[in-house]
C-alpha cells in the first residue's frame, strides 16, 4: 500500500489532505509507531490517535502475523517505515 505518516496528535483536516495521495497514513506517537488511517476510518473526531486502527504489528515475523492476524502489518528500516500491507 502507498503511505504516508503522520502525527497522532494531528488534525484530521491534516490527514484528509495526506491521504488524497495515498492509500493510508501511518501514525506514530511520540516516537514509536502506533496505529494506521485509512480514508474509510475519518468521521467528526478531533485528531488522528482518536480514529486510528491500532491492530497493527511492527516488523513482525509471519509466525506472529499468523497468530494475531493484525489488520495492517509495517516493516521498518532503521526505524523508518518502509511498507505497510493489510493482515491477513
Amino acid at each position: 500500500m502507498e503511505f504516508s505518516t503522520i502525527g497522532a496528535e494531528d488534525s484530521l483536516v491534516e490527514a484528509k489532505s495526506r491521504l488524497e495521495h495515498c492509500e493510508c497514513l501511518i501514525v506514530f506517537g511520540k516516537s514509536d509507531i502506533v496505529g494506521v488511517i485509512t480514508v474509510k476510518m475519518l468521521d467528526d473526531q478531533s485528531t488522528c490517535g482518536q480514529v486510528m486502527e491500532m491492530d497493527i504489528l511492527v516488523d513482525a515475523s509471519v509466525q506472529k502475523v499468523a497468530l494475531w492476524k493484525p489488520a495492517f502489518i509495517i516493516m521498518t528500516v532503521d526505524g523508518e517505515p518502509n511498507s505497510v500491507s493489510r493482515g491477513p
